[in-house]
């Protein structure tokens, strides 16, 4: 049964991926709309990372209606723009994570270690995702049952990654909090900012470990479904406590300078 058929006959499944879907296009295209009106200067990895990771999870779940449902009759073409979208959707969103990091961590070599791992991620499993993923689907069918354990093998990894960046930015904001006169500074908006961050980022690690528990459960399609859903929800929330806490600390360091060089607040 293709999974067209399959779909047709499951509604609660098509359901359920037809919410999911519509989630991740509406976060997409509204972070879009943010990000062009948010910065004036449209440079930097952290915008960068931003809009990529966005335009993956509007196109992979279209790329996967497209091929699941016959319209894309070239199949090499439809598996090969799946995994480049899910290639755009997960890796820019571990430098999202780590091209604000310095403002929590002053570490310069914790910083450097940091980055070799994200780089170190992208290249032992993503790249391999993607390879043996679409020969999998094209050319290669024997490849399919060893692809499905290295898919839950690069999964974890990045699971991994994502979890070590959170638990980063928890413990760093965590001794920030115990910084009094740093928060007293604008009348306590630093340590509400501070707050929210830990709080996103434990929600950040409560979505990746339901992504995994559904990937581990053989789900196939909802899966594919929830998967952009998740990484959406992800960003719209990093993007704006990290933005909030940019803001913050710049108006912090504005407030703090005035009052070395006697200007009111």
């Amino acid at each position: 049964m293709d999974a067209s058929a399959y779909l047709e006959e499951d509604l609660p499944v098509f359901g359920t991926m037809t919410a999911l879907i519509g989630i991740s296009w509406y976060i997409s295209i509204e972070l879009n709309i943010r990000l062009f009106f948010t910065f004036k200067r449209r440079k930097g990895l952290y915008f960068w990372s931003c809009l990529v990771s966005s335009w993956g999870v509007l196109i992979q779940p279209l790329a996967i209606i497209l091929a699941d449902f016959g319209v894309w009759k070239d199949a090499l073409g439809a598996i090969t723009v799946i995994y480049l979208s899910w290639w755009m959707m997960v890796v820019p969103q571990s430098f999202v994570l780590y091209s604000r990091l310095h403002l929590v961590l002053s570490n310069t070599k914790r910083l450097r270690w940091v980055l070799y791992m994200v780089i170190f991620t992208t290249i032992v499993f993503s790249i391999p995702t993607m390879i043996v993923g679409i020969l999998a689907q094209t050319s290669m069918k024997n490849l399919g049952s060893p692809y499905l354990i290295w898919d839950k093998v690069q999964l974890t990894a990045f699971f991994v990654q994502e979890t070590v960046l959170s638990l980063i930015y928890i413990v760093e904001t965590y001794k920030r909090l115990k910084n009094s006169a740093m928060l007293h500074r604008d009348g306590g908006n630093s340590k509400e900012v501070l707050n929210h961050l830990i709080w996103v980022n434990v929600l950040v690690i409560a979505l990746d470990c339901s992504l995994l528990a559904l990937s581990y459960s053989n789900l196939f399609f909802v899966q594919s479904a929830y998967k952009p859903c998740v990484y959406g929800v992800k960003l719209r929330i990093e993007f704006a406590i990290l933005n909030r806490l940019i803001s913050s600390i710049q108006r912090s360091s504005n407030q703090s300078y005035g009052q070395e060089n006697g200007y009111p607040e």
